[in-house]
């Protein structure tokens, strides 16, 4: 479970980034967070591996706030928060088999890592990984060699090596035309529903967040504005989160994936 209590953040600059969010997050839900760019979303599900700290409140993850921990406390949440990011992170020159067996970095520690002594286990579970997102043929192939969507699909097989309790994905699907979009976010509903890991992801496409989200939260200047089931959803509610009449160019979009 994941609460937030009163959580605000407020950047160097003054710049507020979450003002008095309360809302909880319960086990095994599929969460998509909306609303225009500089709404907070990305503060948001960042806050939530402590990628940012929010400067008030508490953050309580399984009844832990979080917002107390210490490096080495750092450490072992984000070993069970996964993170899926917007330009996937990979490393480029490195195999996709290296990157994702590179989920298992917070188990086996950096020295085994550095000199790539995986324990077998560790080794199939990546495969395993790569075969549920359907690109295990690509497995001996540099990650700079594929296309956005397969890159995305290779830190969705990353995330799941790592064997996480959460999965933050932050705008996963930004830089994909739309078909590619859909896959990748039927990928994210799969593994939610298969392993019944708690999904939080920031989405700008209201059809997607319609599609794949059991519940939404709108957000508008760092504010939680809307909270609610999916089903409750109409186009006055995202009027309501987006603060002026729905444009198409807010139903579906992407940009161009070979």
């Amino acid at each position: 479970m994941i609460e937030f209590k009163d959580v605000s953040l407020v950047y160097p600059n003054g710049t507020q980034g979450l003002k008095n969010v309360n809302i909880t997050i319960n086990p095994g839900e599929f969460v998509v967070v909306v609303g225009l760019s500089g709404a907070g979303k990305s503060t948001l599900i960042r806050s939530m591996n402590r990628l940012v700290t929010p400067t008030d409140g508490e953050l309580l993850i399984d009844g832990e706030d979080i917002l107390k921990y210490r490096q080495s406390q750092l450490r072992k949440l984000r070993t069970k928060v996964g993170m899926i990011f917007q330009n996937y992170n990979l490393v480029k020159r490195s195999t996709v088999m290296k990157n994702v067996i590179s989920g298992r970095l917070g188990h086996t520690g950096t020295l085994r890592s550095l000199l790539n002594l995986y324990p077998k286990q560790d080794v199939a579970l990546a495969y395993r990984s790569l075969e549920r997102v359907n690109i295990s043929e690509k497995v001996y192939q540099r990650a700079d060699q594929l296309s956005g969507g397969q890159q995305q699909r290779v830190a969705i097989a990353r995330v799941l090596t790592q064997q996480p309790n959460i999965i933050l994905a932050d705008e996963p699907v930004a830089s994909l035309d739309p078909p590619t979009s859909h896959q990748v976010m039927t990928y994210l509903r799969k593994v939610n529903k298969e392993d019944k890991i708690t999904t939080i992801v920031n989405l700008h496409f209201i059809d997607m967040a319609m599609e794949y989200a059991d519940r939404i939260i709108g957000m508008r200047a760092g504010e939680v504005v809307y909270d609610g089931p999916v089903s409750d959803v109409n186009e006055a509610t995202f009027e309501e989160i987006y603060g002026r009449k729905i444009r198409e160019d807010d139903l579906v979009g992407g940009s161009d994936d070979e």
